[in-house]
């Protein structure tokens, strides 16, 4: 499966209506994906986390995600299938508990779009995660984003864009404690190079600190 960045849309807890209250982004690379959540009207993570993307069955698309790290300490995974829309869309559709109706499970949809766009070199796609298991970094793209579990309470994350016209990455969002996290003017190239002839299971030094590949995607 190709690597992917993907923009939420909209959400809606049926039988409500749709809506969009934050800028959500998702990064997939082989079997692992990257997810953040920003609140549009605070700009505070919501939601965000990081695991395992398992396909269950082709027809129709159905996927699993566990929660290796999880902002909200969330650890049970979720199931959902995909419809494609007459736009090109990708329609999610699943059960999963309502935050607003007391952690209730109510049936969702989320309408997701590719927004997956390749700088003008052709640059892998990767998402590592550190060997003490509470960072992932992840690019696909012109989108970079890292998240961090430090502990049950303590969550940082960080996001940034490729500016092509400028030829640097911009920070698009950084939660107030996001401390030491890596930016990708220190880490993209150095990993595009190791990415190059790496695997699943590779092993790359980011500050001194040892990061896993767990996705690779030269597409």
């Amino acid at each position: 499966m190709p690597s992917q960045a993907v923009q939420r849309i909209s959400i809606r807890w049926l039988p409500e209506p749709a809506f969009e209250d934050t800028d959500t982004i998702a990064l997939n690379v082989e079997r692992y994906f990257i997810d953040l959540r920003v609140t549009k009207e605070t700009q505070t993570v919501q939601w965000s986390r990081a695991g395992e993307r398992i396909t269950l069955k082709t027809e129709p698309p159905t996927f699993r995600w566990t929660h290796i790290i999880d902002s909200l300490n969330l650890t049970v995974p979720d199931d959902a299938y995909f419809e494609k829309l007459p736009n090109g869309d990708d329609l999610e559709i699943g059960t999963t508990p309502c935050p607003h109706k007391n952690g209730v499970p109510t049936d969702y949809e989320e309408v997701w779009r590719d927004v997956t766009r390749r700088g003008t070199n052709d640059t892998p796609s990767w998402i590592l995660q550190s060997k003490d298991g509470i960072t992932f970094i992840g690019k696909v793209g012109v989108i970079y984003i890292t998240i961090r579990k430090a502990s049950a309470t303590e969550f940082a994350a960080r996001r940034e864009d490729y500016d092509s016209q400028h030829g640097i990455w911009k920070c698009t969002f950084e939660s107030e404690n996001d401390g030491s996290m890596p930016e990708a003017s220190a880490v993209v190239n150095m990993v595009d190079n190791e990415a190059q002839k790496s695997v699943e299971g590779g092993l790359v030094s980011i500050g001194g600190v040892e990061f896993v590949f767990r996705g690779v995607s030269q597409d």
